[in-house]
């Protein structure tokens, strides 16, 4: 099996902002596919012997320095897709949760470091209509309105 022929597992989390009008996502890098970048929300692959919910509070603390709070899964995404014209295939378990400082993320977003890779964070709408840069996984933006919208 070469790499990248393997259906990856994933824990990300939408991070409401304190008014709920926005989320927390990562920029990421332009592609072949998305020439000007794309967003994607925080969190990452599953390590084996992992369940996503550590993989969760891993991956937030080390992309983020913070400490997750109050999550709870709402949704099981699969993401078929290309980048840089090679196919991918991933299965997100997709949480809403807060973080337990929440000015980790200033209001302005903030780079971090992912890897040792910067790694920009910046609050989405949620209203999203007229945003230029896609959202992954697909349905995350639906996901995100729904944790978001008020009760």
């Amino acid at each position: 099996m070469a790499e990248g022929d393997h259906i990856r597992v994933k824990s990300m989390v939408i991070l409401p902002s304190a008014d709920g009008a926005a989320h927390a996502v990562a920029r990421l890098r332009p592609t072949a596919e998305n020439p000007h970048g794309y967003d994607r929300l925080i969190g990452g692959h599953i390590e084996p012997g992992e369940v996503a919910r550590n993989a969760l509070d891993r991956e937030v603390h080390e992309e983020l320095g913070a400490r997750l709070a109050d999550a709870v899964l709402l949704d099981v995404l699969e993401n078929i897709y290309r980048i840089n014209g090679r196919l991918g295939h991933e299965v997100v378990f997709v949480y809403g949760g807060r973080l337990d400082d929440p000015a980790v993320i200033p209001a302005g977003g903030k780079v971090f470091a992912d890897n040792g890779d910067p790694m920009p964070v910046r609050w989405r709408p949620v209203d999203d209509a007229a945003e230029t840069h896609p959202l992954y996984p697909p349905g995350s933006s639906d996901l995100a309105k729904a944790f978001t919208a008020p009760t």
